[in-house]
């Protein structure tokens, strides 16, 4: 993995273990450069237009790896998985304070699902 020291020592804080650290880099880890670089520059554009944390986005990335190895899909397009996060993001109300960001993801991938993954076949391991 190739990213600049900063964007290590920001994720690598962010994270709130060694083993989400872990999880997060092997999930990046098969990025190319291009999309490794779109990945950081868009996760922090999208935390700051949100109301929730880098780690929070961390966390929320990594339940959404969880639930992939869950239903046994083997694609990680991170990208889209960053995107939803986003959507899930913007279904919350202003008035209301808001609930963790892990869980909602959760929650909405469990009621309707990753269209970015429908069509593909299950891992066969």
């Amino acid at each position: 993995m190739s990213l600049p020291d900063r964007d290590l020592q920001l994720l690598r804080k962010a994270c709130a273990s060694p083993q989400s650290w872990q999880k997060l880099e092997n999930l990046i880890l098969h990025l190319d450069e291009d999309s490794l670089n779109q990945f950081t520059g868009n996760l922090y554009e999208l935390v700051d237009q949100s109301d929730f944390s880098l780690n929070d986005w961390i966390e929320a990335l990594l339940t959404f790896d969880q639930w992939l190895n869950e239903e046994k899909i083997s694609i990680r397009p991170v990208a889209n998985m960053i995107s939803y996060i986003h959507c899930c993001t913007l279904t919350l109300s202003d008035t209301l304070t808001p609930p963790d960001l892990a869980q909602l993801t959760y929650e909405m991938l469990k009621q309707h699902g990753f269209d970015a993954a429908a069509g593909v076949s299950p891992d066969t391991n």
